[in-house]
């Protein structure tokens, strides 16, 4: 029978801007822990009505990150809210448009599977609030409107006569039209099909030169926006099989479109190219406030090897006087973020009395033939820490670094142990000192595990002998226990058991050492493929018992360390996360 959380389990509170983090040229993050971007779909919309654009961001599926503007429009400053906007199920894409026509913002979303699900909102415009009006749009016989999942469609009114349509890209590389038909059943607008093949636009892989045959398209992503400002809407497409953006103009006007101009490029300035692994989302907005259109642009990771935008995966390019579009940012939002599958480390690594920081990663976005292992001095001071990304740590050419500090040679400095993909454990030895570290040596297998892959390590002396055990989570979710019998100076592990404490937590578990309830002890947290991190205590006896609702709340594939980051006695945490970004989480 599970303990139940004993009294003293430690609460925390998510902050993404805890204390100043700067990058490797001295930057200054805006937003440090946000927790990184892989898939970004943005939006820009002034969702509280007070004159300057808030930003909402679809990371995950099912989930709408919240970004309010503290700022004004043109001088933006985002001050996150939550990861989970009114806890709406948005599946995986949604569309903020005024669909009932009362003034304010209301909000279309993927119905699992490949249907639009309807949520008006109730609130105001400066309080919004979402309800479910309709779990399905249909039509006006009541057959539901099927929209591709992976394709992410628009809403406007095109022809300008007052009723809004609805454009829904198809992997085949054509766009369906629906309109407005007034109101169905409990006042929840029904959408007629007016055609299958809208304009004959037909998308077919333009920009790929002599590579494939022209019949490549795929999942898509489409806007509209007046962007050459003659009164009518033109059209951006994205699409998996595109490695920009591609441009429709309307030759026809507000009344009467036609969007049968070939597409083309979208203008840049000739010294940037809008290039990327594509599958673009654009997003047209006027963000610097200069009365035109910029181009915000989601890299979602299409045919030409996501792995090179892991990181550069949320774009800015700001129109200029010229009329092209010139880049200002491959990453919007200033945060931690080192590509994917982040794993931390604390410990103080030059001996000054605070915590420095580790961050390891699957791959390297900059030189996909390995991983590597991100330095952060703490240039502040025990209790106000601050962060400045000071070096890069190769151990080997290997990926899915997971690394973990102890001294495992009894030298009185801190060792580097790292868990690889699939060539076990490694071990690099300090060779420096207490207040200058050096890891430049290669990394020596200390550790494999029976099957599997995905190695991440945990350092703890689970026997009271005096020196390191090693718990090593894996791929499958269980845990193997290393006993070491060599001594505090000299490693020698041995496999105890590859299914410790029959732990199984699902996928991809990542233990981590922690007394949870201050009883002396240290206690077991693995997080996990799916969110939050499961606490089992140590009962003294070598044994582990999972504490009944005790949970630290990690996010997905969180991979957590711990430390006093702040020094008010109270234990932080520092967890990686699926995107390749970190969350902190203070203790109270």
């Amino acid at each position: 029978m599970p303990a139940r959380p004993p009294e003293g389990t430690p609460r925390f509170v998510r902050l993404v801007s805890p204390f100043p983090v700067w990058d490797d040229q001295g930057r200054a993050y805006d937003l440090p822990f946000l927790g990184g971007f892989d898939v970004p779909r943005p939006q820009f919309v002034d969702i509280d009505d007070d004159g300057d654009l808030d930003l909402f961001v679809q990371e995950r599926s099912g989930e709408l990150v919240f970004l309010e503007n503290v700022g004004s429009w043109g001088r933006a400053e985002y001050a996150w809210r939550t990861d989970r906007y009114q806890n709406l199920d948005i599946g995986d894409w949604s569309r903020f448009v005024d669909v009932d026509g009362d003034g304010d913002l209301d909000l279309l979303a993927e119905q699992r599977f490949s249907y639009v699900r309807l949520y008006r909102n109730d609130g105001d415009p400066a309080v919004a609030g979402f309800v479910l009006a309709a779990d399905t749009i249909r039509d006006s016989s009541g057959a539901p409107v099927f929209s591709d999942r992976q394709n992410i469609p628009s809403v406007v009114d095109l022809d300008c006569n007052g009723r809004l349509d609805l454009f829904l890209g198809r992997v085949d590389g054509t766009v369906a039209r629906y309109e407005s038909a007034g109101a169905g059943s409990g006042g929840v607008p029904r959408f007629d099909l007016v055609t299958e093949r809208f304009q004959d636009i037909e998308i077919v892989a333009q920009m790929m030169g002599g590579g494939p045959p022209p019949s490549l398209h795929g999942a898509n992503g489409m806007a509209f926006a007046d962007v050459d400002d003659d009164g009518d809407l033109d059209l951006y497409w994205g699409d998996f099989f595109e490695p920009g953006v591609l441009f429709i103009r309307n030759d026809g006007s507000c009344g009467e479109p036609d969007l049968r101009t070939p597409p083309a490029p979208v203008a840049t300035a000739p010294e940037d190219t809008l290039l990327t692994s594509g599958y673009n989302l654009p997003v047209p907005v006027d963000v610097d406030g200069d009365g035109d259109l910029d181009l915000a642009v989601g890299v979602l990771g299409g045919a030409f090897n996501p792995n090179t935008t892991a990181s550069d995966n949320f774009q800015l390019w700001i129109r200029e006087t010229d009329g092209a579009l010139h880049l200002a940012s491959r990453r919007y939002l200033g945060q931690i973020d080192v590509g994917g599958e982040s794993v931390p480390a604390l410990g103080d690594l030059d001996g000054d009395g605070d915590l420095d920081l580790l961050v390891g990663t699957k791959m390297d976005p900059d030189h996909p033939e390995a991983s590597v292992i991100h330095r952060f001095e703490n240039v502040g001071s025990p209790v106000a820490p601050e962060l400045r990304m000071v070096d890069v740590l190769r151990p080997g050419d290997s990926y899915h670094y997971a690394p973990v500090l102890g001294d495992l040679d009894g030298d009185g400095d801190l060792d580097l142990v790292v868990g690889t993909w699939n060539d076990g454990v490694l071990l690099v030895r300090n060779e420096g000192t207490v207040e200058a570290p050096d890891f430049g040596g290669a990394g020596e297998v200390i550790a494999e595990i029976t099957r599997g892959s995905n190695t991440t390590p945990a350092l703890a002396d689970l026997d009271g002998d005096g020196d390191l055990d090693l718990v090593v989570g894996e791929a499958s979710g269980e845990l193997n226990l290393f006993e070491n019998v060599g001594s505090p100076s000299e490693v020698e592990l041995v496999l105890v058991s590859d299914q410790f404490g029959a732990i199984d937590v699902g996928r991809r578990s990542h233990p981590s050492f922690l007394d949870v309830n201050g009883d002396g002890r240290l206690d077991l947290v693995v997080g996990a493929e799916d969110r939050g991190g499961r606490v089992y205590l140590n009962g003294g006896d070598g044994t582990f018992v999972e504490a009944e609702g005790a949970t630290i709340p990690l996010p997905p594939y969180g991979a957590p360390t711990y430390g006093d980051l702040d020094g008010d006695g109270a234990v932080d945490v520092i967890a990686g996360t699926l995107a390749g970004g970190l969350v902190f989480l203070r203790g109270r």
